[in-house]
């Protein structure tokens, strides 16, 4: 499925490069894929993502600094390789600790192509609808979907950093550390703190978009940690079962759904900015 998501923005970067990008674009566009593919590269023989997963970031980040500009570039770098650092770090501890509380798909070191379009699919979206239209709603929401993923990352890879209390955030009953649907003090801490950092990215873009879009892109980044929170409780008192990829290889079940909850909450996140960007501004 990852791979028709790389056919498929292959296809509209191509198609946006030939027909419908000026010169200056097609400067901005080719510098994008040569760093991509540089990032890329790096990023795997630093162990961060798979092999699989080369193609799927060279796509992105094409898509990010080609046709929305150098500061989400920096926003999505930012939370690349902040996210990184946290789940190697928590790597090496959980091994070093001999951890067990946690689920097998949140212990990968690796990111796959799965995982960088789960993040990745409608950042992709909303920066080509920027380019197109040139509305500051699909920027804002472009920031936001990585203002979600960094917030959700922060707050898993340091919430289970020696954990404190977890509870479900639909019972608030206490849960296991790590478990689907479950929130501590010290996750939300870290989920409003990498909001936050995205958010900042925009105080320097006011010459594109006003600096009070900084304050939809925290809220409706923090917004879309806590409906991911809320959508793995759900299916944790569910159990959904889906239809898994062959392809698929990191978690079963479980870290498909994962992949899936983080591909929503992105997208309902990045959606709500948009709606609230054009009702009130």
């Amino acid at each position: 499925m990852y791979r028709l998501t790389n056919y498929v923005f292959l296809f509209a970067v191509l198609y946006l490069f030939i027909l419908e990008a000026k010169m200056s674009d097609h400067n901005l566009i080719f510098i994008a894929f040569i760093l991509s593919s540089i990032v890329a590269f790096a990023a795997f023989l630093w162990n961060w993502i798979t092999l699989d997963a080369i193609k799927s970031i060279i796509i992105l980040g094409t898509i990010v600094l080609g046709f929305s500009g150098w500061y989400t570039a920096f926003a999505l770098i930012f939370f690349f390789i902040s996210g990184s650092l946290l789940s190697g770090r928590n790597k090496v501890y959980r091994e070093s600790m001999e951890v067990t509380y946690l689920p097998v798909y949140r212990d990968y070191g690796r990111r796959d192509g799965y995982q960088v379009w789960a993040n990745g699919f409608w950042l992709a979206i909303f920066c080509l609808g920027w380019f197109l239209t040139g509305s500051a709603g699909f920027l804002i929401a472009a920031f936001t979907t990585i203002a979600t993923a960094t917030a959700d990352t922060w707050a898993t890879e340091i919430g289970t950093h020696k954990p404190g209390k977890t509870v479900s955030i639909l019972t608030l009953i206490p849960v296991q550390s790590g478990e689907d649907g479950g929130i501590s003090l010290k996750g939300s801490i870290a989920a409003i703190s990498g909001a936050a950092f995205i958010s900042l990215f925009l105080l320097f873009s006011e010459d594109i978009i006003p600096k009070h879009a900084a304050f939809l892109v925290f809220i409706f980044g923090l917004s879309g940690c806590f409906i991911d929170s809320v959508l793995g409780a759900v299916y944790r008192k569910k159990n959904w079962k889906f239809s898994i990829p062959k392809d698929f290889s990191e978690g079963g079940n479980d870290g498909f759904t994962n992949s899936l909850i983080n591909w929503a909450s992105t997208g309902t996140s990045g959606i709500l900015a948009i709606i609230i960007t054009y009702i009130f501004y």
